[in-house]
């Protein structure tokens, strides 16, 4: 279990470094461009890699279950950019954050997975961790044109963190010997959906000049994620690589205090040493 707690902890500040480095650029262009282009980048670098790589030998299940995975994925991410358009972040982003983390790992406990009582209070920790660094209060509730629409918000939070969920879930029906394959699947999946949207209702495709460089982090920082996640899935259980693999916000707050220069509010200190709490507990046998 050792090892699938580093992959999954390793998934989260690369999954934390993504998402700030994909805020960034979304100050400059608009989430639907943000997200094709940063895709786009990342499936060429998961498309070396199969190549590079010993050859993988994936069935019909492991692409069909990496295409189901692309597609509830990229649901997600727009379900989330949507409830932060009309809602309150700290409503909005413990809300994703616990149920992809929570859905996986109830998925795996009711199929049969057995975990010790001390990695279940671990794991039971990152949850509260993942809510309550989420969670700050807002200098202001209603910003000059901003539509606040809490109910929607709410249910876009809910059906983003179901799609984050049913993505990690389809990665572990995958094989070992499907190698990285079912990640490439799931990646033509989701720039079709990303890329038709950006046209379609976005402001065009790719990003805007001054938005490329962070994008380009961002979609490098995605794809080493999906490896590192997939791998942690597959070693399991799914229940520990799942939540250790959610703790991402950590990481964003962090970032987000060092380079942004916003206060770290006291919530948030206490949810990132509940974070390294959880760790250690979910790493004792």
């Amino acid at each position: 279990m050792t090892a699938t707690i580093a992959l999954a902890l390793s998934t989260s500040l690369l999954f934390g470094v993504g998402d700030f480095l994909g805020g960034v650029a979304t100050r400059r262009d608009s989430a639907f461009a943000v997200t094709g282009t940063s895709h786009v980048i990342s499936i060429v670098f998961m498309a070396a890699a199969v190549l590079l790589l010993p050859a993988a030998t994936p069935t019909s299940t492991d692409i069909i279950a990496g295409a189901v995975s692309g597609l509830t994925g990229v649901i997600g991410v727009l379900c989330l950019y949507g409830a932060l358009a009309v809602g309150r972040m700290s409503i909005v982003a413990p809300v994703s954050a616990a149920l992809s983390a929570s859905l996986p790992a109830v998925y795996d406990l009711a199929t049969g997975t057995s975990l010790s009582p001390v990695t279940i209070s671990g794991i039971s920790l990152a949850l509260v961790a993942i809510v309550v660094v989420s969670v700050a209060p807002e200098d202001r509730l209603h910003e000059p044109g901003y539509e606040y629409r809490p109910r929607r918000a709410l249910v876009l939070a809910i059906l983003s963190g179901v799609g984050f969920a049913g993505g990690f879930i389809a990665l572990s029906f995958t094989s070992m010997e499907s190698g990285l394959t079912p990640i490439l699947a799931a990646r033509v999946v989701s720039i079709a959906i990303a890329v038709f949207l950006a046209f379609r209702v976005g402001r065009g495709f790719p990003v805007d000049r001054t938005a490329l460089a962070p994008t380009f982090g961002a979609g490098v920082a995605d794809v080493l994620a999906n490896v590192t996640m997939l791998t942690a899935i597959r070693l399991g259980p799914l229940a520990v690589a799942s939540v250790l693999g959610a703790l991402f916000p950590v990481v964003v707050v962090t970032l987000a205090r060092i380079f942004l220069k916003e206060r770290l509010h006291l919530w948030q200190k206490l949810g990132v040493g509940l974070a390294m709490i959880a760790v250690v507990l979910s790493a004792m046998p």
